[in-house]
């Protein structure tokens, strides 16, 4: 059975270095949110909402997002970190064909060059991104 709760992915989570983002909240979830730093809120609110539709999700905002975006600028502040998954085929001792997923992590500059085109193209799907938190409380707003 392949199925799965609509909820799965929109998750907010926070260790000491980092606040981790589900790949399916919007950016209007993500201002209801208690958990999400008011900081990052401010953000989002003063400078995220003039580029773009807070019901947007953030990951198709990233995939969308051009270098010239002043919220791409934001975001590379933030240093926003974007983990992609994809699947590899390798040949075992015996022959056979097994598959393997391979999870990377990057910043939103190598996610723009590298592996945009490649989740355009459904080859690979984005797991969740993450905010600096350090960089989060060095930033003016």
């Amino acid at each position: 059975m392949d199925m799965q709760n609509s909820n799965d992915f929109k998750y907010i989570i926070q260790d000491t270095n980092c606040v981790y983002f589900g790949r399916e909240l919007t950016y209007a979830e993500m201002m209801d949110r208690e958990d999400v730093p008011f900081k990052l809120k401010a953000i989002i609110s003063a400078h995220i909402a003039r580029e773009t539709d807070l019901n947007i999700k953030m990951t198709d905002h990233i995939l969308a997002i051009s270098k010239s975006a002043f919220s791409y600028r934001i975001f590379e502040q933030l240093k926003l970190t974007v983990r992609v998954c994809y699947k590899v085929s390798r040949k075992g001792f015996g022959g056979k064909t097994k598959e393997k997923w391979v999870h990377k992590s990057c910043l939103i500059g190598q996610f723009c060059q590298e592996y945009r085109d490649n989740i355009m193209q459904n080859e690979m799907f984005i797991e969740d991104l993450s905010v600096s938190k350090l960089a989060l409380m060095a930033i003016g707003i």
